[in-house]
């Protein structure tokens, strides 16, 4: 089976053809190819699985580490789009791409090095979109119990997937990884959500690190970047545009004054290779 690893900003993919993956897997057992792959002792290593289905739309179908199925990935679409210009499925510099979160249009801003801008869509702020049980028109703001008594505020809300941002004074003094699962497997969210730790540094700058739920800590999530500086616009903490800085590198992301969501990035192409 043909495949090809590129990651954004350290979040690591598998990319592989529909057609390339037909060799191994039916489309119900993705999942599984999915675990087998992104094994970095028995497979090839990543953090998620992306298969590029052409028909009868380009469409990018993406599966966590563990297995489980995500609506959308910000990093991940930008690899997505990085394989398909490699690979000559899309020639064009902008075109639309189908989700489980919704159509994502496309965007090349530079071939070499390759970059690309994501019209992520808008966040949906009901607590239906993340499957929360509330009769108000919003999760944000809450406090949440803690398993040792104490009470942590968030920003829970749908970007590309589900999303909780938590705004820290030093994401170097957070504990993220055993923060990050407590809250991801929190009760209160029935399809277990991302965690972003924020920390704001100015009025045009974030540092953030996540904990996505079916990986653990990432080096970089994109819909993650997207929901932090959403978040921290509505706290004014900073304007309508800001950097967002990650273990490997930083993202651009854009609030439209039609409240879509803009993401620009880096993909880099890691390696193509047979898996046997």
């Amino acid at each position: 089976m043909r495949i090809s690893k590129y990651h954004g900003c350290g979040n690591s993919f598998v990319i592989i053809k529909e057609e390339d993956v037909a060799v191994k897997a039916a489309p119900e057992n993705y999942g599984e190819l999915a675990l087998a792959v992104c094994d970095a002792n028995t497979g090839v290593g990543a953090d998620g699985m992306i298969v590029v289905r052409r028909e009868p739309e380009l469409e990018m179908v993406f599966y966590n580490r563990d297995g489980s199925r995500a609506p959308m990935c910000g990093n991940g679409i930008r690899c997505f789009a990085h394989f398909c210009r490699n690979e000559g499925i899309r020639s064009e510099d902008r075109y639309p791409v189908k989700t489980l979160a919704g159509e994502m249009v496309v965007e090349v801003t530079s071939a070499e090095p390759f970059r690309v801008r994501i019209d992520m869509g808008e966040p949906v702020f009901s607590p239906a979109a993340i499957n929360v049980d509330s009769d108000d028109e919003n999760y944000l703001g809450r406090r949440l119990v803690l398993a040792d008594g104490s009470r942590i505020e968030v920003d829970s809300f749908f970007m590309g997937t589900v999303h909780t941002v938590v705004f820290v004074d030093s994401i170097a003094e957070t504990d993220v990884e055993g923060l990050g699962k407590e809250l991801c497997e929190h009760p209160v969210f029935k399809e277990k959500t991302n965690v972003n730790f924020v920390e704001a540094v100015d009025d045009r700058t974030l540092r953030v690190r996540t904990y996505e739920r079916g990986v653990g800590v990432t080096l970089a999530c994109g819909t993650g970047a997207c929901a932090s500086v959403v978040a921290a616009h509505m706290r004014g903490l900073c304007g309508k545009s800001a950097d967002v800085v990650l273990e490997l590198g930083r993202l651009a992301i854009g609030l439209a004054d039609d409240g879509h969501v803009y993401m620009e990035g880096p993909s880099t192409k890691i390696f193509d290779g047979e898996l046997k």
